[in-house]
């Protein structure tokens, strides 16, 4: 009985520790994607910023970071946004 309730409780803080990080990785992502569309409202305005918000409100990480290059390499909010909804395709 002894050996059941500490393997449980092993078993909790295994489970809590994987919730941890997964929470942790999705607040990683969240904050990845802020930066990326504050650079990119800060380069492009307002607009395009927006726009790239919701191209990248459920994106993976690959996405997120395409865009954050695509606000270093295109002259044109246009440009950023046709390259980051490319790769949403």
């Amino acid at each position: 009985m002894f050996w059941q309730a500490v393997q449980a409780a092993e078993e909790l803080r295994r489970e809590g520790r994987e919730q941890g990080l997964e929470r942790g990785r999705e607040q990683g992502l969240a904050d990845r994607r802020a930066m990326v569309v504050r650079l990119a409202g800060r380069r492009f305005g307002a607009e395009t910023a927006e726009r790239l918000r919701c191209i990248l409100a459920s994106s993976g990480p690959e996405l997120v970071e395409e865009a954050a290059d695509a606000v270093v390499d295109c002259d044109t909010g246009d440009k950023l946004l046709a390259r980051t909804s490319n790769g949403a395709a």
